[in-house]
């Protein structure tokens, strides 16, 4: 039997959300396939397709009613620990009351953090992004990426954001900036092949469009 999922919980004021989700990762740039809906406020989150259910989110927390008729399932299973709240074997119904006064109308630490570091730049940037992603917040790992990339330090950041795709595969920036790390130190096949998988992101509906194609161009890709 799966262990229960034990949740990493991320509370932002400004945007009114609640991602609570399996430590190590995130609600970005996830497939549509893996988002099970209840209503348009709510989704729990899957591994995979069809798989076990590792988190969910919540768009208007502030707004979000736990006790209306398409969210009857949240009272049920699935199941999760959620430690910072010192809750263990929690539905998500249980988490979202706990989470509501834990909160109190105020960020996450890590959101915190994470607007703090959004307003500098260089060394004191790669600092804050360390923070954050210290505090749990797997987020961090593209922007550190990204900073470190931006300073030269390309090794360190081809780390953090080759992992990143991993854990948010279908955001074509994502892709983007590994795909430039790899050619900074190197890997050229794995560079034309980030660069190419960003192009078929941008190629979906609605995807963001970046400068993989120039880049893969200029690699000798096609």
């Amino acid at each position: 039997m799966d262990a229960r999922p034990r949740l990493y919980l991320n509370h932002d004021v400004d945007f009114d959300w609640l991602r609570a989700v399996e430590f190590g990762r995130v609600t970005e740039d996830q497939p549509a396939d893996r988002w099970h809906a209840l209503s348009p406020g709510f989704a729990y989150l899957a591994e995979e397709a069809g798989g076990r259910i590792v988190g969910f989110l919540i768009e208007d927390f502030p707004e979000f009613d736990e006790d209306a008729p398409e969210h009857a399932a949240i009272w049920q299973d699935p199941r999760f620990d959620a430690p910072v709240l010192g809750l263990s074997d929690a539905t998500a119904g249980e988490i979202v009351l706990a989470a509501r006064t834990f909160f109190a109308g105020r960020d996450s630490i890590n959101r915190s953090i994470f607007g703090m570091a959004t307003e500098v730049d260089g060394e004191e940037a790669v600092e804050r992004w360390r923070h954050c992603l210290e505090a749990g917040d797997g987020m961090a790992h593209f922007a550190l990426g990204y900073t470190l990339f931006e300073l030269g330090r390309h090794a360190e950041a081809y780390r953090h954001l080759r992992h990143y795709t991993e854990i948010a595969p279908m955001g074509a920036w994502n892709w983007c900036w590994y795909g430039r790390a790899a050619e900074a130190i190197g890997e050229t096949a794995e560079a034309r092949a980030a660069y190419s998988r960003a192009i078929e992101l941008e190629d979906l509906e609605d995807g963001e469009q970046t400068d993989a194609a120039e880049r893969l161009t200029a690699l000798g890709g096609e």
